[in-house]
């Protein structure tokens, strides 16, 4: 073959793998490449979860009727009491001296009501054989009924002395435990002024404060799940009380929730957290999508999904949609789509169906 011959031939063979070269590198180009995202069930609603605290249901602050100097303080912290014991003793001295004192007046009062009474009866039977004047026997009676009076008002004296006297001693109104020691002794007290909280580790609660965006959410009645974190278990509860004021609670409701079945494990005080529609999170039933995917033409909607020819390869379908709600999880589909369909989520305005693309 000809030198001449030779250089046409090799001519040939470059513009021919050139061209197919080429070609190969068009048909790459005409593969547009889409991103895209498998549609899943999805829960309609939020989380709703929030950090609550353990509290028994009655958790009673107890206090003196009477003020005065502590003398005994008979249980500490954590300690079990039960109904009717004594917590703290003040100092008496003060109470016995007044119930002594009404013991006292009233020793006086009735000396005085006996001679009044003695008296009236003399005068009486004078004055009804007409030895005496009316206005003596007013007098007498008059006396009397004074003495009389005043008698009671000993009596009753002594009663209210008694209870001062009594009140100096505070008992337990509860089974329960000492959840905070308040006071110490000789600590000067007034009444009223709490020296413990108890409480009974029986008919637990958990409240948590909700903010404003989703207490309309909250509904009595609802089960929630309750979890602590320092006993890695979960417990069944239900919202027994949803707050309607924010007052005093910087903008969030307090919600209070009874804990179901015996938890003895659990304690007051103990932090939770309470998720109160979990239930309802469980029920994946809803599909949602980017609101921006959604193509509307002569009042229908569409979408475009993928059918997949090869791994990295499909065919573009256009598939029409009946929308629902926008929410913050997305556009509600109603009609259309199924979970498990290849949903094309950029590029749609260029794409056409039955396209091949290329998938990323």
């Amino acid at each position: 073959m000809s030198l001449y011959k030779k250089i046409l031939t090799v001519g040939f063979i470059i513009i021919v793998f050139a061209s197919c070269g080429k070609k190969e590198e068009e048909e790459k180009i005409e593969l547009r490449t889409v991103r895209h995202e498998t549609i899943e069930l999805k829960s309609p609603v939020e989380a709703l979860s929030f950090i609550g605290n353990i509290k028994s249901s009655f958790e009673p602050e107890v206090s003196f009727r009477v003020s005065g100097n502590i003398e005994k303080m008979n249980f500490k912290l954590g300690q079990v009491v039960k109904k009717g014991e004594i917590l703290a003793v003040l100092d008496k001295i003060d109470y016995e001296i007044q119930l002594r004192k009404a013991e006292s007046s009233y020793e006086t009062a009735r000396a005085s009501q006996i001679e009044a009474q003695s008296s009236y009866n003399r005068i009486k039977e004078l004055y009804q054989n007409d030895s005496v004047s009316k206005s003596e026997f007013d007098s007498a009676k008059a006396r009397m009924d004074s003495t009389s009076a005043h008698l009671r008002v000993a009596s009753e004296e002594i009663k209210y002395a008694k209870r001062q006297l009594k009140y100096t001693e505070l008992k337990s109104p509860i089974d329960g435990t000492v959840a905070v020691k308040m006071s110490e002794v000789n600590e000067n007290v007034a009444a009223g002024m709490p020296i413990y909280i108890l409480n009974t580790n029986t008919d637990l609660e958990a409240i948590s404060f909700i903010p404003e965006s989703v207490i309309g959410d909250i509904n009595i009645g609802s089960q929630v799940n309750i979890y602590s974190s320092a006993l890695d278990k979960n417990y069944l509860g239900k919202v027994i009380e949803v707050g309607s004021s924010s007052l005093q609670y910087g903008s969030t409701y307090p919600v209070k929730v009874s804990i179901l079945g015996k938890n003895k494990s659990l304690r007051s005080g103990m932090s939770v957290v309470v998720d109160f529609n979990k239930n309802i999170l469980s029920k994946k039933n809803t599909i949602f999508i980017p609101l921006n995917v959604v193509l509307e033409e002569m009042n229908s909607n569409y979408v475009f999904i993928i059918k997949r020819d090869k791994e990295d390869v499909g065919i573009i379908k256009r598939v029409e949609v009946k929308i629902g709600v926008v929410t913050n999880k997305g556009l509600e589909i109603l009609e259309g789509l199924s979970p498990g369909d290849e949903l094309v989520t950029a590029g749609m305005t260029k794409l056409k169906d039955g396209q091949q693309v290329r998938l990323k």
